[in-house]
């Protein structure tokens, strides 16, 4: 619904919490030297869209904002809006808002706002203040520099996006905001020939700040709304303001989505044509089936992180395969997109090649000799899961083939392959989305049941960046949480080591990558020592049953197995109840370190600082706990977060 906030008197009885579950969200708008007339509802249509949000819009928010049983009913305010302060009493209520846990999105021009307003511009972070310009309105794309963050997490690339880009915004002095993705301002487009920010994620207290300076549109030149009107800026806004307001984005695992039924080709055109194949690919019986002179099939839509099953069938010495992550370049497919080998086996002859055999990650990763495919003529079933630059071949229901791009080991298979000339160019495999393909290579070869689910957006916060809220602490008789953990206003958590215990999540989880940062106090006194405590379960006690990811300074990465939590550790590297982690990779005391640890099924692995150092198989799959332990010595953990796996 689209609702003016004209008459203050009328506020409280028009805007309401939504009974659907969706995000309450306030444009702010009325003033600015861009339309808004014309950006407000835009903002508005492009949130309600989505299905996550109700908006309501006011143009005077002198009135709105001076009101705080109206703020009470929002989560999250989008700033439009660069005029006239709003008065004291207004102000003080925003801010009050806000620093109580209330979202802010800043968008574009409110960056400009309020010169001298101090607390507005620590809130809004990088500003527009002498200095600043900006160059000729373009296309230009953004570089993530932190593809973890809820906001970017599932966000994918961002691909010329024709807008103003702004640059050398000035940074409010005591503002904490971190810089998730940058652009080139090109010299050529009378910008620096330097990166400037583009997605910013900060805080007011207890509120998330969410602020892109882009979303130029300008007075009397509708040309100018194409910056709002490209997809990938609505994916942004819409993104970045539920973070503000949940600090969490979406949920993992969406709706399966068919691509193919049996007789629909809708989701499907040949690479680089614009329509389905006049020739070669037909349905016959159920199944889309490859004949000769079609070409490869790509989806029209892309996709980042997700799930694709497929049923395929061969004949005698068939060959194709399905690519993920396809871009459109010069070459084939198979130039930017790794391969899901679907090959009659009978190919090789007597001595199967396992590196390129049916499930292998084509000439990167082999597929496992005991899961081999159906007989000839008869219907198998793939699986491919792709997360980040991680990626997972299934075949009949078993792992067959996985690979880690971004990993030593991955670039190290890539150098061997005979894709290593394309990744010079950083074509193979660097995409963060692209198209499916379903290969031509030669008659033979038919799939069906074809499905795909996004598994974009699935980050939690464990940390709400306010407060404990969804942990209990296990402690001594009469010690309480708020005596040993604290949040600060920049969401850092510290625990500061004594008494001995630990807090643990309230809900329980089974599949997941856990990614923390910490650091310890080199000034503090005591044991430096903690762990994270992983699928806990059983009562709490003191050492609750579970298997431990170690924190000990100098031993971060080590296995420890509580109470006979079931695992298998490398017996070289075990002893008693402790694995050692394979080497060291801890940063100098007082530095922040990242623990990245996948909790996948049957199996945990243990990265530190980007780098695998332990993993763990025949792991007991079981909901459980999550703990952190505190154990001795001051210890700051941040950007909490776990994205669930299917």
């Amino acid at each position: 619904m689209h609702l003016s906030l004209a008459l203050a008197a009328l506020v409280p009885a028009l805007v309401s919490v939504p009974q659907d579950g969706t995000i309450p969200v306030l444009v702010v708008s009325g003033a600015n030297n861009h339309d808004w007339q014309w950006t407000a509802p835009s903002f508005e249509r492009m949130l309600e869209a989505t299905g996550r949000f109700s908006v309501d819009v006011t143009y005077e928010p002198a009135k709105a904002l001076a009101d705080a049983a109206t703020l009470a009913r929002y989560r999250v305010i989008l700033l439009d809006y660069n005029g006239p302060r709003w008065g004291d009493a207004a102000e003080a209520s925003f801010l009050k808002a806000v620093s109580g846990g209330m979202g802010v999105a800043v968008t574009h021009a409110a960056n400009n706002a309020f010169p001298g307003w101090l607390e507005y511009e620590r809130l809004v972070g990088d500003l527009w203040r002498d200095g600043t310009g900006h160059g000729s309105f373009h296309p230009f794309d953004l570089r993530i520099l932190d593809a973890t963050h809820p906001i970017t997490a599932g966000l994918g690339e961002v691909k010329q996006h024709p807008d103003e880009l702004y640059h050398n915004l000035v940074r409010a002095e005591g503002a904490n905001h971190r810089t998730l993705a940058v652009a080139l301002s090109s010299k050529e487009s009378g910008g620096t020939g330097e990166d400037e920010p583009m997605i910013l994620a900060g805080s007011y207290g207890k509120g998330r700040v969410f602020h892109t300076p882009l979303g130029h549109v300008w007075p009397g030149v509708p040309s100018s709304r194409v910056s709002h009107e490209d997809p990938q800026f609505q994916r942004l806004i819409a993104r970045g303001v539920e973070w503000a307001a949940t600090g969490a984005v979406g949920a993992a695992g969406g709706a399966w989505v068919t691509l193919f039924d049996g007789t629909d080709t809708s989701a499907w055109r040949a690479y680089k044509g614009e329509g389905f194949p006049a020739k070669g690919w037909s349905v016959r019986d159920g199944a889309l089936v490859c004949g000769p002179g079609g070409g490869d099939l790509v989806t029209r839509a892309q996709f980042g992180d997700f799930e694709l099953e497929f049923e395929w069938k061969v004949g005698p010495k068939a060959n194709s395969g399905v690519m993920y992550r396809v871009v459109e370049l010069d070459g084939p497919t198979w130039h930017s997109g790794p391969e899901y080998q679907v090959i009659d086996n009978g190919y090789f002859g007597d001595k199967v090649d396992y590196n390129h055999s049916a499930g292998a990650l084509y000439d990167i990763c082999a597929a496992d000799p005991a899961a081999a495919p159906l007989a000839l003529g008869e219907w198998n079933r793939g699986r491919i899961v792709v997360q980040g630059f991680k990626v997972a071949h299934f075949l009949n229901g078993k792992l067959v083939a996985a690979c880690d791009f971004g990993s030593a080991d991955g670039k190290e298979r890539v150098a061997r392959s005979k894709f290593a000339p394309l990744s010079t160019p950083l074509q193979f495999m660097t995409n963060a989305r692209g198209h499916i393909a379903l290969q031509d290579h030669g008659e033979g070869v038919a799939y069906r049941n074809v499905r795909v689910r996004s598994l974009e957006g699935g980050s939690i916060e464990l940390f709400n960046g306010r407060d404990l809220a969804g942990w209990t602490w296990i402690g001594p008789a009469g010690s309480k949480l708020e005596d040993t953990w604290s949040v600060a206003a920049d969401g850092v958590v510290t625990c500061k080591g004594n008494p001995a215990g630990y807090i643990r999540t309230t809900a329980d989880y089974t599949n997941y990558v856990l990614e923390l940062d910490w650091r310890w106090n080199p000034d503090a006194g005591g044991n430096r020592n903690s762990g994270v405590l992983l699928r806990m379960i059983e009562e709490d006690g003191v050492w609750p049953k579970s298997l431990e990811a170690q924190l000990m300074d100098g031993n971060a990465g080590d296995f420890w197995i509580i109470k006979e939590f079931p695992c298998r550790t490398d017996k070289e590297r075990t002893n008693g109840r402790n694995a050692k982690k394979t080497h060291g990779n801890e940063k100098p005391l007082g530095e922040w370190n990242h623990y990245r640890i996948t909790v996948n099924h049957t199996f945990v692995s243990l990265e530190v600082n980007g780098q695998l150092l332990n993993g763990a198989t025949d792991v007991l799959e079981v909901p459980g706990k999550i703990c952190l332990q505190s154990e001795g010595a001051e210890i700051q953990f941040r950007d909490v977060r776990l994205t669930p796996l299917p």
